[in-house]
């Protein structure tokens, strides 16, 4: 008789709260009835969580705030292991873009003595191709003659 009594009175208090009050418990409801959802509970079992997660505000003490206190304090763990998680794959993230990237901490100081050695070096490269271009130019002319 006293728990019929004390729903009757968290029903009569639950009618008189503020429009915050019962959005956040139906939010509670509808979140602890879709967890259940995933997890694998059928739609009866979903719908006890649901129900059970929503009178929970009214059987702690302090009603809502201690409600809020104590879901706090219960997810606090597994919200620090998710910020974890999420930092660590986004160092991952960025340390495979840096990878993707050529001579990302180069820097080229351009000075007298870097101009000139790219100077001969491309010297060089013409050369190589203009004896490529004769050797061949020859060869196809030795077999034109024949």
């Amino acid at each position: 008789m006293k728990l019929l009594g004390s729903m009757v009175n968290a029903t009569k208090s639950a009618i008189s709260w503020n429009g915050a009050n019962i959005a956040l418990t139906g939010y509670f409801g509808l979140d602890a009835y879709q967890e259940a959802r995933r997890e694998g509970s059928g739609k009866v079992g979903a719908l006890g969580s649901a129900v059970s997660s929503m009178a929970l505000p009214f059987l702690v003490p302090g009603q809502m705030a201690g409600y809020l206190a104590f879901e706090a304090v219960t997810s606090a763990p597994g919200l620090a292991v998710d910020a974890y998680r999420g930092i660590r794959d986004y160092r991952r993230q960025l340390g495979q873009e840096q990878r993707q990237r050529a001579f990302q901490s180069a820097s080229f100081q351009e000075n007298q003595q870097t101009y000139t050695m790219r100077q001969a070096a491309m010297a060089i490269a013409e050369r190589s191709r203009y004896n490529r271009d004769l050797a061949m130019m020859g060869r196809e002319a030795k077999y034109m003659m024949k």
